[in-house]
Order: structure tokens, then C-alpha cells, then sequence
């Protein structure tokens, strides 16, 4: 059975924690050496007790032991101090337990030194490793009883994360918030779980911990991981409110382009330009979004200038009459050739017309009108000036005349053609820039969020 990420993920902290129960079930039992101390023993003086009998009879069996170096017992009125020099801490702790229970002692001054063996050996990590080995021993019904436990939990939670997922399918229809939902319902059996499996570890204490301080943990993680944590949060209102749909060309942040995917991370578009732009879904939530596709008609716009002496009525019908013939722009809502302003030496025409932005490219159409317009111009003789500009001869200029030779013939005016081999195909671009996204994408299906 291939268990799922977060699963496994599950399974390895369980296991860490069945570990730490076993180092800490080592670290509570007595410590083990092959050295038998006696701590109970009594030692007898004479009635009258005095402090050189005191320190002669510990001396001896202190250098008896042949746990010392440069040992050395005074006694002052009962008081008795030891000095030397020892390798184990327990060495340390029995002189001092021998000489507090020597009649007549009063108090013990222990000064003895740790001078560990720095020797290359390797008895001490097998010690070790052997201490080691039996405790994990000793605790093997535990973690066996732990993964019982775990693969109990894991089992239920599954079930419970079906059950909810079959029930909530025929009322929520997005496909996010309903595996959401359903993983959510299954976090309680994974702490439920996870206190038992501690419980039966020895952990009692951070098994209560785990439970009393979910909220806390839940509090200090979002404050640790705010940006991740918001930008999860937007991207669950995204796949709610849907304020985009895939194919839509949207502008967020100065970026305009095709969205190709949401994921939990980010919204993924395509630009015109063929580049990939992954936007956080924090920035998408709180910025203004301009759906370009939402409503998929368009209006578009451009300026011609004719001269003063030109008929304005007239240029005014030409433009209509290209609008109303040309195959890409809408009859509803009807176009618009206005008056925009009186120039230097134009008067300046706004011709304003709508075009389905799903079944032609705007700038296309765009290019093909003000062609089009340019070349019916031509025909009517109506004249587009340029700007006027005005040189100044502060000092006057000398005229001279000259015969000058004659004039070329002028060659015949050339028409703009009908069609531009740039125009002829009006279709959107959308098409073209979610063939490239397919080519190469940046995300799965399963990942995507409005689907």
C-alpha cells in the first residue's frame, strides 16, 4: 500500500517521538556498571574518636580501592576533606558516601577532581552501545504497540477523510475546498491518535502538552509562517469567489497575460510576450484585477487628424462606412466618430468601435481599420496634415531667383491595398498563447485549483 506525502511525513514524527520515549525510559533507570559500590557500609573507630583514626582508616581503604591518584584525607574536629584525582564521578560520590558514614565525621568537604582517561579506547562506546542496545530491547513492546496504534489511526483517518469526501461530493463542487474539507475532519483522529501512541511511549507529559497546546502551536506557526499561511488562506477565497476562470486574459500588479493555473502557492499566467509570471495569491486577493475576458466584447479606439479645408461630415461617413463593412467589429454596441479637439493644423477624429475580443485580436483590428481608413482617405481626397511649425528669422532671410529645371513627372499616388498580408488572419491571440503554456507548463492539472 504507497501511503500518501503527508502520511509518511506523519509516521516518521511518530517514530522520532517512540525513539526519544526510549532514551528517556534509559535515562530514568539506574545506572549500570560492572563495578559492585558499597553505599551502605559502616565504618567502626574506637569509642573515643579521633580525627587521625579517622584519617588513617580512610585513607587506607580509599587507596585500597585504586580508584585515585594522589589521594589525601584531613580531618579538622570531625570535618573531613578529600582531595585526589579520579576518573568516574561515581569513584567521586563513593568516598564521599564512605566518609560521611565513618564515626565521628561531622561533614565532608569533597574536592576530589574528574581527571577523565583520555586513552583511545573504544570500551566506552561499546559500553554504551550495548546499554543502548538493551534498552531499545526493553522498550520494543512499546514501539511495537505504537505503530499498532499509528496504523490504526491512519486507517481511521483515511476512512473518515472517504466517508466525508463521498458525502460532501454532491454539495460542493469545487474540488479544493472539498478535499480540504475532508482532511480537515481528519485532524482530530491524527491528535487523538498521536496522544495514545505518547501515552503508551511513557511521554504522559507531551502528550498533555500535544493536546493543551495545539492552539498555541496553531498560533506561533501562523505568526512564523504568515506569508505562507496568507497566501493559502487567498488562495482558498480564489477557488470560492472565482473572480477568473483558465483562459482569461486578467492585468494584476502591471501584469497582463492568460491564466493558465491557481495553485496553493500562486496564480500562474502567460503574457502576450510568452513569459511565465507566477503572482502570490496574497498579491492577486488584494489588488485590482482587470478581467479583460469577462465580458468578451472590447472597444477600441484610434486618432485621425484631416485639414480644415476637408469636409467633416464626410470623413466622419467614410470611417463609418469602413465600420460598418469590416467582418470584425460589432454592430451592437454601435461605433462612435466624434470630434475630440480643434488642432495646430488638424481638427482630430476619435472613431471609438467594439470587437469580441474571444473571436479576434483588438490589435489586429485595430491595425486593419487605421489601414483601411488611411487608404479610403486617399480615394475621397481628404487630406491628413501634419502639425504646423513655425520658424522665426530674427535677422530676415535674402530671396534670390534662379531658372530651376523642370519639374520631374510626379508618379502616380499607390493606394493602401486592400488587405496586408499582417491582417489577414483577425483571431485572437489567446489560442496561440495556451498552446505555448501546454508545450510548457509550470504546473500539473491536479494542482489547479479552478478546475
Amino acid at each position: 500500500m504507497k501511503l500518501p506525502y503527508n502520511w509518511l511525513n506523519c509516521i516518521l514524527i511518530c517514530l522520532s517521538l517512540m525513539l526519544s520515549a526510549v532514551i528517556h525510559a534509559r535515562q530514568d533507570e539506574s545506572t549500570v556498571t560492572d563495578i559492585a559500590i558499597p553505599n551502605s557500609l559502616t565504618v567502626e573507630v574506637d569509642k573515643v574518636v579521633k580525627d587521625e583514626d579517622i584519617q588513617r582508616r580512610l585513607e587506607n581503604i580509599i587507596q585500597a580501592s585504586n580508584w585515585f591518584d594522589q589521594a589525601k584525607v584531613s580531618v579538622n574536629e570531625g570535618i573531613v576533606v578529600l582531595e585526589g584525582q579520579t576518573t568516574q564521578e561515581k569513584y567521586s560520590d563513593w568516598a564521599e558516601s564512605l566518609a560521611s558514614k565513618t564515626d565521628g565525621v561531622v561533614a565532608v568537604i569533597n574536592k576530589i577532581d574528574l581527571n577523565f582517561d583520555e586513552s583511545w579506547s573504544l570500551q566506552p562506546a561499546a559500553d554504551e552501545a550495548t546499554s543502548m542496545f538493551k534498552s531499545i530491547i526493553r522498550a520494543l513492546p512499546l514501539i511495537v504497540s505504537g505503530l499498532v496504534v499509528l496504523l490504526i489511526t491512519y486507517l481511521l483517518a483515511k476512512l473518515i477523510s472517504s466517508l466525508t469526501h463521498r458525502v460532501l461530493q454532491k454539495r460542493i463542487n469545487n474540488a479544493f475546498i472539498l478535499r480540504l474539507t475532508a482532511r480537515m475532519l481528519a485532524i482530530p483522529v491524527i491528535v487523538i491518535g498521536l496522544y495514545l501512541i505518547l501515552r503508551l511511549t511513557g511521554l504522559t507529559q507531551l502528550a498533555v502538552t500535544v493536546i493543551g497546546g495545539t492552539g498555541l502551536l496553531g498560533l506561533v506557526i501562523g505568526i512564523a509562517f504568515r506569508d505562507i499561511a496568507e497566501n493559502f488562506l487567498a488562495s482558498i477565497l480564489i477557488s470560492l469567489q472565482r473572480p477568473f476562470s483558465i483562459g482569461d486574459i486578467i492585468t494584476v500588479d502591471n501584469h497582463k497575460g492568460v491564466v493558465q493555473s491557481v495553485t496553493t502557492r500562486g496564480t500562474i499566467i502567460m503574457t502576450l510576450d510568452g513569459d511565465h509570471v507566477h503572482i502570490p495569491n496574497s498579491t492577486i486577493y488584494k489588488s485590482v484585477i482587470v478581467n479583460l475576458t469577462a465580458n468578451p466584447n472590447t472597444r477600441m479606439n484610434f486618432l485621425v487628424g484631416i485639414g480644415y479645408d476637408d469636409n467633416i461630415a464626410e470623413a466622419q461617413d467614410i470611417i463609418s462606412g469602413i465600420f460598418s463593412k469590416h467582418e470584425a467589429i460589432l454592430e451592437q454596441p454601435e461605433p462612435l466618430i466624434l470630434i475630440e479637439n480643434l488642432g495646430a493644423s488638424t481638427i482630430n477624429i476619435r472613431a471609438y468601435f467594439w470587437v469580441d475580443n474571444e473571436k479576434h485580436s483588438p490589435a489586429k483590428v485595430r491595425s486593419s481599420v487605421i489601414r483601411l481608413t488611411k487608404r479610403a482617405f486617399d480615394n475621397a481626397g481628404v487630406s491628413m496634415p501634419d502639425e504646423a511649425r513655425e520658424v522665426v528669422f530674427p535677422d530676415g532671410i535674402e530671396v534670390t531667383s534662379r531658372s530651376l529645371p523642370a519639374a520631374a513627372p510626379e508618379k502616380p499616388k499607390q493606394l493602401e491595398p486592400l488587405e496586408s498580408t499582417q491582417e489577414q488572419n483577425l483571431s485572437s491571440e489567446v489560442e496561440d498563447i495556451q498552446k505555448q503554456y501546454q508545450e510548457n507548463p509550470l504546473a500539473e492539472d491536479g494542482d489547479n485549483l479552478l478546475k
